[in-house]
């Protein structure tokens, strides 16, 4: 099975390489290149990753590359006495993936029983329509529009101590891989320059739904498929022996708060050039800061389901091309009333359905270090995150842990007729948990010590700096590292794996227009 899925992955990027080679370069433009007439590389890194430029970009209001105003190509239609404009030429870009996606999830008991799911398929994996653009000196609005989108059930959604995301222990079922047509996922307005007597850029206000702010991209700008451990996971996930869909049914998963999802939000952000002047952003030399704080509902992209607001913040600085930050996230209370109410243990599921508040917080340091400054285009990603819960069972035990990823990235000149570059990257991602059991307080969980880990490598081949073909594998195991002591009263549905290995694979040709 691995030997035909292998073959077919070959011959569809054979196929994906030759209608690359057939398509003509000035077709598939990003609407800001095509605004302001410079290439995608000004920003990206390896699309759609983005380098310090478009992360200042990005903080202008889509405005200004290193400081520096750049003018549309086509003279923006002014309007209210010049106070706002539109773009002449519709700012819209698309976004599209395709190909081919190979799973395969394995699981073994304490007693030594084992089950696996097996899943491949062509997939049409994402189709995204976005409108980014400035209107006027100040405010500049972003929206993105995925159109359809396909993933497997275990690229989201994580195991529990017993592999919760598993039937039975018999099974044997294929892995389906599920397809939907969301319609909206991100949609934010941005007021630059907030106060005139500041330096531009110092001070903006942003509102809407929007990622929160991580030196690295959870979701959109993340050069990797597989999605990284820590921005997905939350303490159910790592401890329920029920999955965490199944506590948490229909929208009321749905508003689980998961960092690495776009949450509805206010902040204030902003770019501090200390010692010098705006413009002198494109000298590595020059020392810059960014920051970000801001207020979010903590349920994503849904409305307020529990009044409790929580905050978070980032602080970053970069010199000589290097990036330090440190991020924070603090929530009162993560659960609502209606989730802890039907996931109870009255149902047959794991909460104690007491209204207790689970207060959560998540801190830690980022590095970005790279040789690009010297002219040599590799570059290291590492984040830290320290997590705690107060009660995610509702049983008064409070659960902490701890992980992050590390992720090395390389880009090699080609420069062939039909081939830029290719980018090479290889990335690990940890998770370690402390001790856990609430059975003494009532709890059916059983004892836990989750540890979990992803290795991630890939090769994109750019055939052009828009249009490019991904190969990617990535292996990813859980295990409790405690001995398997279920409660009497534990869900019947509760299956007792000990250990989850998944592998996946995939090729695909991804482009922007």
């Amino acid at each position: 099975m691995m030997r035909r899925s292998a073959a077919i992955g070959v011959a569809l990027l054979i196929g994906s390489g030759l209608i690359g080679m057939f398509s003509p370069s000035a077709w598939a433009v990003p609407s800001f290149a095509r605004r302001y007439d410079v290439p995608c590389s000004t920003c990206h890194s390896s699309w759609p990753a983005l380098n310090s430029t478009g992360l200042a970009f990005k903080l202008s209001g889509y405005r200004r590359l290193n400081g520096i105003d750049v003018k549309p190509t086509t003279k923006d239609i002014e309007l209210a006495m010049g106070a706002l404009s539109i773009p002449s030429i519709p700012p819209l870009a698309l976004t599209a993936s395709t190909g081919f996606d190979f799973e395969r999830i394995q699981r073994r008991a304490a007693d030594g029983t084992r089950a696996s799911q097996t899943g491949s398929s062509f997939d049409l994996d994402s189709v995204a329509l976005f409108l980014a653009t400035p209107l006027g000196q100040n405010l500049s609005v972003f929206f993105e529009f995925p159109l359809f989108e396909t993933h497997a059930p275990a690229n989201n959604f994580p195991t529990g101590p017993s592999g919760a995301n598993a039937t039975d222990i018999s099974s044997k079922r294929d892995i389906q891989f599920e397809s939907e047509v969301p319609g909206f996922e991100m949609g934010k307005a941005m007021w630059n320059s907030l106060l005139p007597i500041l330096p531009l850029d110092s001070l903006n206000i942003k509102a809407g739904v929007d990622q929160l702010p991580f030196a690295f991209s959870p979701e959109a700008n993340r050069l990797s498929i597989r999605p990284y451990l820590i921005f997905r996971r939350r303490a159910l996930d790592l401890l329920s022996p029920v999955q965490t869909d199944s506590v948490f049914a229909g929208n009321e998963a749905d508003r689980l708060n998961r960092l690495g999802e776009p949450q509805i939000q206010v902040a204030l952000n902003g770019l501090v050039v200390p010692f010098r002047e705006l413009t002198d952003l494109g000298k590595p030399e020059t020392l810059s800061v960014v920051y970000e704080v801001g207020i979010t509902n903590g349920s994503n992209n849904n409305a307020d389901p529990n009044t409790e607001k929580d905050f978070f913040g980032r602080l970053g600085l970069e010199w000589w091309g290097q990036r330090l930050g440190f991020f924070g996230y603090w929530s009162p209370d993560i659960y609502d009333d209606s989730q802890r109410a039907d996931g109870s243990i009255l149902n047959g599921l794991v909460l104690s359905g007491r209204q207790l508040p689970n207060r959560m917080s998540a801190f830690g340091p980022d590095v970005y270090l790279t040789l690009e400054p010297w002219d040599i285009p590799v570059w290291l990603e590492t984040q830290v995150l320290f997590n705690r819960e107060s009660d995610p069972t509702g049983f008064k035990r409070s659960f902490s842990w701890w992980g992050g990823f590390s992720q090395v990235n390389g880009k090699i000149p080609v420069h062939a007729k039909f081939l830029q570059w290719i980018t090479a990257y290889a990335r690990y991602d940890w998770l370690r948990g402390d001790r856990f059991d609430d059975t003494p307080a009532g709890g059916v969980t059983g004892v836990v010590r989750p540890r979990e880990w992803q290795a991630v490598g890939g090769l994109q081949w750019f055939i052009f700096e828009n249009l490019k073909i991904i190969t990617e594998y990535s292996r990813r195991r859980f295990e409790n590292n405690e001995p398997v002591v279920t409660p009497a009263t534990a869900p019947a549905t509760a299956p007792g794996h000990q250990h989850l290995t998944d592998d996946f694979f995939t090729v695909r040709a991804a482009f922007g227009f």
